[in-house]
C-alpha cells in the first residue's frame, strides 16, 4: 500500500501558522502526460527566506507556483486562505516521459513542501543538464525558478548518508547563485562589462563595503566571493553592520575585516579604518532590520559624498506586520536594487548560457568545497521534523550559525 503523502499548508496572512495535511485521497495519480516529470521532494532547506516567498508572495505569483492539492480536505482547500511555499532542494524523479531526464535521476531546484509527488512539463535547456519547467502557470515567474538541476542517480548515495555537500546544495547554493550574479555581472571586476550599471557605480575599486545582514546565506557569499575569487578592482575592506545575534558567528567566519554592531556609529567605524573622504562607501543591505541600513547611508553621507547604496533582500518580520518597503530612496544618494532574475537572463545574454553555467558551477564547487567557517548543518528526517524547524524559525529559536536541512 502506498504511503500517505502529507503537505505543508500555511494561513496566507499569519504564515507562521502551519498543518502538515495528509492527502489519502490523492492516489491513484493521474497518467503522465507527455514531456513531463513526476518528482518527490528528497531534501530540502528551512531559512528565512523561506518566510520570504510568504511574505510577499501576492506581489511575486509565488502561492501558485504549487497549488493546494485538489484532494486536500476542507478547510485546507480554499485558496483565498491557505497556501503551499517553496523550498530549494533535490527530487527524486519518480517516473519519465522526457528522455533526458530518466526515471532515478534527481533533480536540483524550487520544490514543494511536502511528500506528494508533483507532475510538471518540462522542456531542454540549452545548458547541460538543465531543463525549464513549462507549465504555462508558472510562465509568470522569474526565470531562475523554472530552472532545474539533473544529478545522476548515484546522488541518492549521497542524501541517504546525509553529507555536508548535499546540506550545502540545499542552503546555499541558490543564495551563491545571486552573489555570483553580483560579483561577476552587476560589479564585476571590469566595471565597464556590468549588465546593470555604468562604470561608475559598478566600480568598487578600493571601496570600503558594509554589509547589513551579513551572516546571510547571501551576503556570505558575496563577501567570500569578493574575497576569494577577485584578482582586481578589490575593495579596500568589507565590514559587516551585524545584530547582537549573529555578532559573534559572522565575527568566527574569518570573512570581514571588522564586524560592529548595527547600533555603533558609522562615522565613528570609517574613522577608526581611516577611510579616505574621497573614495566610494557601498552599503549593501541583505535584509537587515528597521530601516537601519539606510539611517547608516544618510549618516555617512553627511561626511562621505561617494556613497552606494545597494537593496538585495529585505527584513522578514511577523507576519502581523505589513510589508513595509522604503517610501523613498536615502536622499542624494545612488541606490540599485538586486533582482536575481533579470541579472541571470542579462548575464546568460553576455556570457551566452552554456558559459555563464559552466562558471557558475566551477564557482560554486569551491565554495562548496570551502564552506563557511562556523555554520553547523542541523539535519532532520521526515514531516514532521520540518514542522518543528519552521516553528523554530518562527519563534526566533534557531541559532545564527545553524542551517536547518531536511530529508524526508
Amino acid at each position: 500500500m502506498a504511503e500517505v503523502p502529507v503537505v505543508q499548508i500555511l494561513d496566507k496572512k499569519n504564515y507562521f501558522k502551519q498543518a502538515l495535511v495528509p492527502l489519502p485521497n490523492a492516489f491513484p495519480l493521474p497518467p503522465l502526460a507527455d514531456s513531463s516529470l513526476r518528482i518527490r521532494t528528497e531534501v530540502l532547506s528551512l531559512t528565512s527566506n523561506n518566510f520570504g516567498y510568504a511574505k510577499i508572495g501576492d506581489f511575486f505569483g509565488w502561492w501558485g507556483v504549487h497549488p493546494i492539492p485538489p484532494s486536500a480536505p476542507a478547510p485546507y482547500n480554499d485558496a483565498s486562505v491557505y497556501g503551499r511555499t517553496n523550498c530549494w532542494g533535490y527530487a527524486k524523479v519518480l517516473e519519465s516521459t522526457f528522455s533526458d531526464v530518466p526515471k532515478g535521476s534527481y533533480i536540483w531546484g524550487y520544490l514543494p513542501i511536502g511528500t506528494l509527488p508533483l507532475d510538471f512539463q518540462v522542456k531542454q535547456a540549452t545548458a547541460p543538464n538543465q531543463f525549464i519547467a513549462t507549465e504555462p502557470y508558472r510562465q509568470s515567474l522569474l526565470h531562475v525558478y523554472n530552472r532545474y538541476f539533473v544529478l545522476p542517480e548515484s546522488i541518492g548515495k549521497e542524501i541517504e548518508n546525509k553529507t555536508d555537500g548535499i546540506a550545502y546544495d540545499a542552503l546555499v547554493r541558490v543564495m551563491h547563485l545571486t552573489a555570483y550574479l553580483m560579483t561577476e555581472f552587476m560589479f564585476p571586476e571590469d566595471p565597464k562589462q556590468s549588465v546593470y550599471l555604468n562604470p561608475e557605480q559598478a566600480d568598487l575599486t578600493d571601496a570600503t563595503i558594509i554589509n547589513f545582514a551579513p551572516g546571510s546565506k547571501v551576503g556570505l557569499a558575496f563577501t567570500h566571493l569578493l574575497k576569494n575569487e577577485r584578482n582586481a578592482t578589490k575593495p579596500r575592506r568589507v565590514l559587516g553592520a551585524a545584530s547582537d545575534y549573529s555578532r559573534d558567528f559572522v565575527r568566527n567566519t574569518g570573512l570581514y575585516d571588522d564586524v560592529v554592531s548595527t547600533s555603533s556609529d558609522p562615522l565613528d567605524l570609517l574613522s577608526r579604518h581611516e577611510t579616505p573622504k574621497d573614495q566610494k562607501v557601498v552599503i549593501y543591505d541583505f535584509g537587515g532590520r528597521a530601516g537601519v541600513a539606510r539611517k547608516w547611508a544618510s549618516a555617512i553621507k553627511a561626511a562621505y559624498p561617494k556613497v552606494q547604496f545597494v537593496n538585495v533582500g529585505i527584513e522578514i518580520s511577523d507576519p502581523s506586520v505589513a510589508l513595509s518597503l522604503p517610501s523613498s530612496d536615502p536622499k542624494g544618494i545612488d541606490v540599485s536594487q538586486v533582482n536575481a532574475g533579470d541579472l541571470l537572463v542579462r548575464a546568460m545574454g553576455k556570457a551566452g548560457e552554456v558559459e555563464y553555467f559552466k562558471g557558475l558551477n566551477a564557482s560554486w564547487e569551491r565554495l562548496r568545497e570551502q564552506g563557511f567557517k562556523g555554520l553547523k548543518v542541523n539535519w532532520g528526517e521526515g514531516m514532521e521534523a520540518v514542522k518543528d524547524g519552521w516553528d523554530r524559525l518562527a519563534r526566533n529559536e534557531v541559532q545564527s550559525d545553524e542551517g536547518l536541512v531536511f530529508k524526508l
